[in-house]
């Protein structure tokens, strides 16, 4: 299996990149696709940069160009559920967008929410499991994202009304909508760097590295697992 494996920063995909026996790099849409292998597992990585469309033009990249056949995408997030806390994790159960208007129900694909893949949630469960720095730390969620960061506590508390989400960041979801047209297995992977409230932007530049590494760890557990 070839897994594509997406982070929106430099931060979230770096250790990753540093495990990797790089094979090739194709310069695409302003950033770089690396393709190689870790273990023996087939990879290709890519900084796909911050927000939606960024995020849903590499990963169809990923799947047609570079065939990947699964998707993951990792990085860090704002904390919305009670008890999350910072540095904790959330795996994808589902992902939609915040910012969208209802009558994008209409439209193809007719749907809010994108379920991940089973599979991918079991294995990173998994994965998680037997990092014993992870325990009590993961949870599945809901994670919903829009072309915005949220550092505000009115907007955090609107966004929880409307979908009572686990964690929010800018990506998982148009990524998830990709994999759905794809026909791709996928999983969005998060760290808390925040909880997406007014003091987001002091905590985001403190907690940002740790939680990046956290999120690529996991996926890094979760390759040794599926060899």
């Amino acid at each position: 299996m070839k897994w594509g494996i997406l982070g929106a920063l430099d931060a979230e995909v770096d250790l990753i990149r540093s495990k990797m026996t790089i094979t090739s790099e194709t310069p695409l849409f302003g950033t770089v696709f690396y393709e190689g292998t870790v273990g023996r597992e087939q990879i290709v990585l890519v900084c796909c940069g911050v927000g939606k469309v960024n995020a849903a033009v590499c990963a169809a990249a990923v799947m047609n160009q570079f065939e990947a056949d699964c998707i993951i995408n990792i990085g860090i997030a704002g904390a919305m559920a009670h008890g999350l806390k910072i540095l904790d994790i959330v795996i994808s159960d589902e992902v939609g967008f915040h910012d969208q208007d209802e009558v994008m129900l209409k439209y193809y694909p007719k749907r809010a929410f994108f379920p991940a893949d089973s599979s991918l949630i079991s294995l990173c469960e998994r994965a998680c499991q037997a990092l014993p720095e992870m325990e009590h730390r993961w949870r599945r969620g809901r994670i919903v994202s829009g072309d915005v960061f949220v550092n505000d506590a009115a907007v955090k508390q609107s966004i929880n009304e409307r979908y009572t989400p686990a964690c929010v960041e800018m990506e998982g979801a148009a990524i998830g909508h990709a994999a759905y047209m794809y026909r791709k297995p996928y999983l969005v992977i998060r760290t808390m760097s925040d909880a997406a409230d007014d003091a987001a932007d002091t905590s985001y530049d403190n907690f940002i590295d740790e939680a990046a590494h956290t999120s690529a760890s996991i996926i890094l557990k979760m390759l040794e697992l599926s060899e």
